[in-house]
């Protein structure tokens, strides 16, 4: 039992013994040096949370802790103080607070304020000359993480197809309606790895969120991964915007299987099933190389264009056996929790 930390590999262990107090009571007692250097006071409330094997103890300060933090928009360029306020907000703060705006040029406090706008849970609660305060508005318990992941799973799939779509009818504004998409999958990551974090610092958080600590860790490198996705398909996108034609018949069957056999890697590595991905993907790489030796003599402006879409392709399937990996590390490290 310890209110440490689950990521805090540091701190070492305590044993107590479990004793019965009276017929209907368990105590463990603390050691008064260690539990002062932990911060426990006498009389302070300790909440008790089961998580897989063991135990968490948290102790009554951290509940409900405003994590604020302030940002000097004067100390940073411009275009710095919007990354770090969006660190700031990816990380978990509930409040935070951006001083010396009226410097600020503004284009950049335009899009500081776009920014904070667009991202999901928190919004401008004052605004003065000189700062702009940002609050959080969800509580944890309105949010579910696999939800989440899973919105942005369903996107990040739906802009490859579009792209690809887009590409080949030459569609313009297919693709355009892509590259305008494509920050929602940036922010659904966002709001998960805001989450992510906020449950490593509390694990009644994470309980919240409907998942566990491996599970979420599991959720977080799936969302991050789904965001290289979209942009690959971004990519795509911007091929179909630049073409002079869409592919002849003859490279169109070509591309349609493979960007087909790539969604599969990727659907079958979300699913756990992790040989058919991997399987799947050496069949992407070796349909790529031909199809890059077919352009091969080529030296007009859609055949570069096309070799830019086949590297997308290939990156997206090779994000997919990454994910693969991820879903089987994570299924492996769940069974032997399950170990006696």
């Amino acid at each position: 039992m310890s209110h440490h930390s689950l990521s805090d590999g540091a701190a070492d262990p305590i044993e107590r013994k479990v004793q019965l107090t009276g017929n209907s009571t368990f105590v463990v007692s603390l050691p008064k040096a260690w539990a002062l250097d932990q911060g426990l006071e006498s009389g302070m409330s300790m909440y008790l949370y089961p998580h897989d094997d063991r135990v968490v103890a948290a102790p009554e300060h951290v509940s409900g802790r405003d994590r604020s933090v302030t940002i000097e928009a004067t100390a940073v360029e411009g275009r710095t103080v919007v990354q770090r306020v969006r660190a700031a907000y990816t990380t978990g703060y509930d409040r935070i607070t951006v001083t010396g705006t009226d410097r600020l040029e503004a284009d950049t406090r335009r899009e500081l304020e776009r920014t904070v706008s667009r991202l999901i849970g928190i919004e401008i609660q004052d605004v003065t000359d000189d700062q702009l305060s940002i609050a959080n508005l969800l509580d944890a318990s309105e949010v579910s993480l696999p939800q989440t992941v899973a919105q942005a799973r369903q996107l990040a799939l739906e802009l490859h197809g579009d792209a690809v779509d887009a590409l080949l009818s030459n569609d313009d504004e297919l693709a355009r309606q892509v590259q305008n998409r494509n920050g929602d999958v940036d922010r659904l990551f966002a709001f998960v790895s805001r989450g992510f974090h906020r449950g490593l610092e509390d694990v009644r958080e994470v309980g919240q969120l409907e998942t566990d600590r491996t599970v979420a860790f599991r959720e977080y490198r799936i969302a991050r991964q789904l965001t290289r996705i979209a942009d690959r398909a971004d990519r795509i996108a911007a091929v179909a915007l630049r073409q002079s034609d869409p592919p002849d018949d003859a490279l169109r069957e070509r591309i349609e299987p493979v960007t087909t056999d790539t969604r599969t890697v990727v659907d079958a590595a979300l699913a756990g099933e992790f040989r058919s991905a991997t399987e799947t993907h050496s069949a992407v790489r070796a349909s790529l190389t031909s199809l890059n030796r077919q352009l091969h003599g080529r030296s007009d402006a859609d055949a570069r264009l096309y070799r830019s879409v086949f590297d997308a392709l290939r990156q997206t399937a090779d994000i997919g056996v990454e994910i693969a990996e991820t879903t089987l590390e994570a299924s492996v490290a769940e069974r032997e929790t399950r170990v006696p």
